[in-house]
């Protein structure tokens, strides 16, 4: 992502579970649909995302310009995630993780 970003000048703009590939241990990052090419520093761009995995300033202000701080929170929500479903862990009892969980289901 940061390759894209730096490199290219493209900016992601869905990072969310369904977008990235694990194989042998390296990660993907797929469904480049809604990137946008940032060439003169950020700009306006119709909102997109998967909102259980979007940056919260996104979430609270449709007219936020979306920039690389909001791509890397939606890191973040994917890396948490993944983590409270697949990491071996006991700070939560299963009905709670399950409802806390449940709040990705609601789209």
């Amino acid at each position: 992502h940061d390759a894209a970003f730096f490199d290219a000048h493209i900016l992601h703009r869905d990072i969310s579970i369904g977008n990235i590939l694990i194989h042998n241990g390296r990660g993907l990052l797929i469904d480049w649909d809604s990137c946008l090419i940032v060439v003169n520093g950020p700009r306006s761009a119709p909102r997109a995302g998967t909102w259980q995995f979007m940056s919260a300033a996104i979430l609270v202000d449709p007219e936020k310009v979306h920039d690389i701080r909001d791509d890397r929170e939606s890191a973040f929500y994917v890396l948490t995630w993944t983590a409270l479903c697949y990491a071996n862990h006991n700070q939560m009892d299963p009905d709670h993780l399950r409802k806390y969980l449940g709040a990705y289901d609601y789209s």
